[in-house]
């Protein structure tokens, strides 16, 4: 449910595709960076001239990637342990009237502001206000978690290992029971939740609001005066536009129309932070140097050990790393990569400091690009920066992504489907394109995940089209809540489900542009999210989303006539919809 949802996380985006770059270098005059307004670098600036070549292939790899993703506007920064190296913006902060992003326009940065939250939480452990390992119940005796294992601590909710719900990012999860789905310190569970806790937690310690806490003991220390501690309405004017697709709900594919998406305030801890590319090469510049600043520190060193220590294994975006306090760790081919990415409501942002050579990059992008985040980006920026250090010849631009019409098995999935009432579905294979047959129309299918397709076509238009295997053969085919038979399938062709469940069936709208919306449908006798999540029924009468273990659930309540009028996710409210 969590990654079907809303469909803002399918988002392939297109606007404007003009890459009009506005370059910083950094100069140093007094100990102080000069930001010089050029095109190329200073020839006078001996580093910024030894940077061009891979300035100049940076540059052309970001002119494609936008082009690839659609995005409207990228703004990035790029720093060293000196400070900052460049900063470079592209493309339209308001495609509507065409205002180009330029370096003082604020990005947001999404859950990148997990590890500001953590060094805040660092900062009052080295003052002797906070044990890491202390049940955070005892801190914060209003809050009610129900568990059957050990207590939750500071550390487990840092280390996303605390086993609370993934899905909640609204104060609505914090005003009820809480609970735990596995031992604490077990398994590693992206939790939005837990650092919406975390945010409470620092104004109980601290005896402040969560947004002047972060804004003294980090944004002010840190020399980060561009930027905002939460996302209000005061900063809006500064604010990129941010955009989603237009047909919003629906299926779609790159260079789809996009339309602005809805303002929203944020000063919840799990993602509040908006700034500007110069003000995060500061960040970066931090992290470089372990903690350390151009005067005094942060955090001190052993504490800034800490804060990197590998907490618990997890994978970052497929790649081995662990999880530490708000930021993946990772080793690279014997560097310390510290990364971090960040999904907002129209933001999508990523941070890659290797503080082994001493460079880091983040990049922002104004929209929400289908579970996109910028990593390639700041990786190839970090690649560039190393190869240059170390005299080594230029990487590769990260090769193009396949046409989403190239479907190089498309063999697999050719031939006839039929449904319980002689409905048929019928697909073949030219070369690598896959195409379905369909009213005497040949429509050629995109590929929107595994054995998962968008049709491009009005039949067609509300959910993913896909197949299922048994043993590396597909064997079935389904569309919402139709359901087709292949040649190669030998199961059970009728199906039986609790009357009540078909009452659960419909379209069902959340009123906060996190969550969107979703449509419930009943196959196979099963009930199925957007079509494509299979809903468990637990024993107490709710529904697991994917790991049937998870703390997430999903219930349907206030049945009329036999029909739920509302949908609960993990206590965020969806309400029937009577629209298509």
């Amino acid at each position: 449910m969590a990654n079907h949802v809303s469909r803002r996380n399918f988002l392939s985006l297109t606007a404007k595709t003009a890459v009009a770059a506005t370059v910083f270098h950094a100069l140093e005059t007094n100990g102080r960076p000069v930001l010089i307004n050029s095109a190329i670098p200073v020839e006078a600036n001996t580093q910024a001239a030894a940077m061009q070549p891979w300035i100049a292939q940076l540059d052309a790899y970001i002119a494609r990637h936008m082009r690839e993703t659609g995005a409207p506007g990228m703004t990035l920064s790029l720093a060293n342990r000196d400070g900052l190296i460049r900063v470079s913006t592209y493309g339209f902060a308001d495609t509507k009237a065409g205002l180009k992003v330029v370096p003082e326009t604020m990005f947001e940065i999404g859950s990148i502001s997990k590890s500001f939250v953590s060094l805040a939480l660092l900062q009052l452990r080295e003052e002797g206000k906070l044990d890491l390992n202390k049940p955070i119940v005892e801190y914060l005796p209003w809050l009610k978690i129900n568990s059957k294992f050990e207590p939750v601590t500071t550390h487990h909710i840092l280390s996303h290992s605390a086993g609370l719900p993934g899905v909640p990012l609204l104060l609505d999860a914090l005003l009820s029971d809480l609970w735990t789905a596995y031992a604490p310190g077990k398994q590693f569970l992206y939790s939005n939740t837990g650092y919406n806790i975390l945010g409470f937690l620092i104004e109980a310690l601290d005896k402040r609001p969560f947004a002047e806490s972060i804004r003294a003991r980090l944004l002010d220390p840190l020399g980060m005066t561009a930027s905002s501690p939460v996302i209000t309405n005061q900063i809006r004017p500064k604010m990129a536009v941010g955009y989603k697709p237009m047909n919003e709900g629906r299926p779609f594919s790159t260079h789809d129309p996009l339309a602005e998406a809805q303002w929203v305030e944020m000063d919840m801890a799990a993602g509040s932070i908006a700034s500007t590319p110069a003000d995060m090469s500061k960040y970066i510049r931090m992290l470089l140097n372990h903690g350390s600043l151009p005067k005094g520190r942060l955090i001190s060193e052993e504490t800034f050990n800490l804060f990197i220590k590998p907490a618990i294994k997890s994978p970052f975006r497929g790649e081995d790393a662990s999880y530490g306090y708000g930021l993946w760790v990772s080793d690279i081919g014997g560097h310390t990569r510290l990364r971090h990415t960040g999904g907002m409501v129209a933001f999508s942002s990523s941070l890659d400091a290797d503080v082994t050579s001493g460079v880091g990059a983040f990049a922002s992008v104004n929209a929400s690009l289908r579970g996109y985040r910028p990593v390639a980006v700041t990786k190839y920026a970090v690649e560039l920066m190393n190869a240059s250090l170390s005299s080594k010849p230029l990487p590769s631009a990260p090769v193009p992504p396949p046409s989403p019409v190239e479907v190089t098995n498309a063999g697999d999935y050719s031939g006839v489907y039929s449904s319980p009432d002689n409905q048929t579905l019928e697909f073949k294979a030219n070369g690598n394109r896959l195409i379905l047959v369909h009213k005497q129309r040949q429509i050629v299918l995109e590929r929107a995940g595994r054995d998962l397709f968008l049709v491009k076509d009005s039949d067609f238009s509300t959910f993913l089209l896909g197949f299922i295997r048994d043993k590396d053969k597909v064997t079935e085919a389904y569309y919402g809540g139709d359901w087709y038979a292949g040649a190669n399938y030998t199961g059970p062709k009728t199906f039986t489900a609790p009357k009540e469940w078909e009452g659960y069936v419909g379209h069902y709208y959340s009123d906060s542009p996190w969550y969107g919306d979703t449509r419930v449908v009943l196959r196979k006798g099963q009930l199925f999210a957007d079509g494509v999540q299979p809903l468990a029924l637990r024993p107490d009468g709710k529904f697991a989303l994917g790991d049937p273990n998870g703390p997430d659930w999903l219930a349907f309540e206030s049945i009329i006539d036999g029909r739920a009028m509302r949908l609960n996710l993990s206590g965020v409210v969806f309400r029937r919809t009577f629209t298509p």
